[in-house]
């Protein structure tokens, strides 16, 4: 399978988990990824420089790990994106303390 279709097919998985588990609809992400493809969906979030459709709600709901911005920085997936959209979806992340706080 190649990185669109596998990053598309990852993406619908990730939003059925977070309707499923946490109850966060993604209505216009969901739309966005069936007719353009995944990729193009978070492309032009990033582009538009917004959050995916139910990113705030997971970030309260501690399930970050089921967004768009997630999937797109993960090592599998990353090197679809450029790294200004890339860094866009980090910021997005690091915003919501995704990644917990430094220690040093």
């Amino acid at each position: 399978m190649e990185k669109q279709d596998a990053f598309t097919q990852a993406l619908l998985r990730a939003m059925d988990a977070a309707e499923q588990e946490a109850g966060v609809r993604q209505p216009r992400l969901r739309r966005a990824v069936e007719q353009y493809g995944g990729i193009s969906a978070v492309q032009e979030l990033c582009r538009r420089g917004q959050v995916s459709d139910g990113f705030d709600r997971l970030a309260e709901l501690g399930r970050l790990a089921l967004s768009a911005e997630a999937l797109a920085v993960s090592a599998k997936f990353n090197a679809c994106f450029t790294d200004d959209e890339v860094n866009h979806c980090f910021a997005q992340l690091c915003a919501a303390n995704y990644f917990g706080k430094a220690r040093f």
